[in-house]
């Protein structure tokens, strides 16, 4: 509130320096200082900002500006909040930037009627973010996609064990960064990026396929591949290691191959329409007054066939305790249609984002909010999955699961 009242304060000094003014200047513009328009602050001034930050520039001369630029954009401002000593305006949030532009000028450019001036000045941009990884559990020479934000001035990427990454390709946008996942033999961990204006890890780890974390990975002692971690009722889907039909994993995994299915049909436990496991020790009881939101279900997918419209009900629990996820991957995708083009991505979903049972239809109630929601008393998890049909058919649906396990995310 007192931010708010300095902010005010000084906005009706400023309109009436503005009222009362002449046209008399005693020599060309001068900027001193660049700051946050806060009157508690002013005294903070600064040489950098990101994109979208609202400014004072306080100096000489400032009247009758014609325009302000941003290393040469210009930059929308109100004549009315224009004095003699002040200018208030925002930096463009499309503003170039270094890592759009390695040539710009850093540097701020005022014109008025009576002169003009440049000021030293650096528009930043944010730290890297990362949104998903392609594929958590890519094998050795897959290519490896990271989405997120800022992704630009890339010097390195290191994962697991120490190891570095340079060759790098990404976008003018800096919306992702591509490279080739490198040999992390059995080693687990999460990634980082190491980019010119911060770094950032990613939210899982990577080559988690055989550790603490997995409900299950389908592999049976002795069987090769993976270490094993079975936990799987033996029942749902076809259990198969076979690396022509759904190439790039390791081990076995679940294949789900069904069609035929009228519309609202639920009768999942027909045809290959369901992933049924054991349950789990995953857990200490600690865990159950923790945040959902903490945690993340984590699995990789492969589509053979386009996944249109049939649900995947994941579930934890059963009974009237259960919480559930629709997992509905082709809603809001282009042409409602989602499709790995038979390779293995990995999803991610919040534990918080699971749903109680509301009128009788699962994972449209609350959301879950401890982990005492999805974790029994005695730290066990019951999962499975389910597939049910919607308002249409199903003609056909062709995909594999792999690597379910639940990860800690904040």
């Amino acid at each position: 509130m007192r931010q708010h009242t300095c902010i005010a304060f000084l906005l009706l000094c400023l309109l009436w320096a503005a009222c009362s003014k002449d046209n008399d200047f005693s020599g060309p513009p001068v900027v001193k200082a660049v700051s946050l328009l806060d009157s508690a602050r002013q005294d903070s001034a600064f040489i950098r900002a990101l994109p979208g930050t609202l400014v004072l520039i306080t100096g000489e001369n400032l009247g009758g500006v014609t325009s302000i630029s941003f290393n040469g954009l210009p930059a929308y401002f109100n004549p009315t909040y224009n004095t003699h000593t002040h200018i208030i305006l925002t930096i463009p949030d499309n503003a170039p930037t270094e890592a759009t532009d390695p040539g710009v000028p850093n540097e701020i450019h005022i014109v008025t009627t009576h002169g003009e001036t440049r000021y030293s000045f650096t528009v930043d941009i944010p730290p890297p973010s990362i949104a998903y990884i392609s594929n958590e559990n890519a094998q050795p020479g897959d290519s490896l996609i990271i989405v997120g934000s800022s992704l630009w001035l890339i010097d390195k990427v290191t994962f697991p064990g120490g190891r570095e990454v340079t060759a790098l390709a990404g976008d003018e946008a800096g919306t992702w960064v591509g490279m080739i996942m490198p040999d992390l033999g059995t080693d687990t961990g999460r990634i980082t990026i190491h980019a010119k204006y911060g770094t950032v890890s990613s939210h899982g780890p990577l080559n988690d396929h055989q550790s603490a974390n997995l409900l299950s990975n389908l592999t049976e002692k002795p069987e090769e591949g993976e270490t094993p971690v079975f936990n799987w009722a033996w029942w749902g889907a076809n259990r198969t290691n076979d690396a022509a039909l759904f190439p790039g994993t390791r081990g076995y995994y679940l294949q789900n191959i069904f069609g035929g299915v009228g519309a609202n049909d639920g009768a999942w436990w027909n045809g290959n329409r369901s992933g049924n496991f054991n349950e789990v020790q995953r857990f200490t009881p600690a865990v159950l007054t923790e945040q959902a939101s903490n945690y993340a279900l984590k699995f990789e997918v492969n589509t053979k066939e386009p996944w249109t419209n049939a649900i995947c009900v994941l579930r934890f629990n059963d009974g009237p305790t259960t919480f559930a996820y629709r997992f509905m991957p082709f809603s809001g995708a282009p042409g409602q249609r989602f499709h790995t083009e038979n390779k293995w991505g990995t999803v991610t979903i919040p534990l918080s984002e699971f749903k109680s049972t509301a009128d009788g239809i699962e994972g449209t109630g609350s959301n879950a909010v401890a982990m005492s929601d999805v974790v029994k008393s005695d730290g066990k998890v019951a999962f499975g999955y389910r597939f049910i049909a919607g308002d249409t058919p199903i003609e056909v649906f062709n995909a594999a699961f792999d690597n379910f396990r639940i990860i800690k995310i904040r």
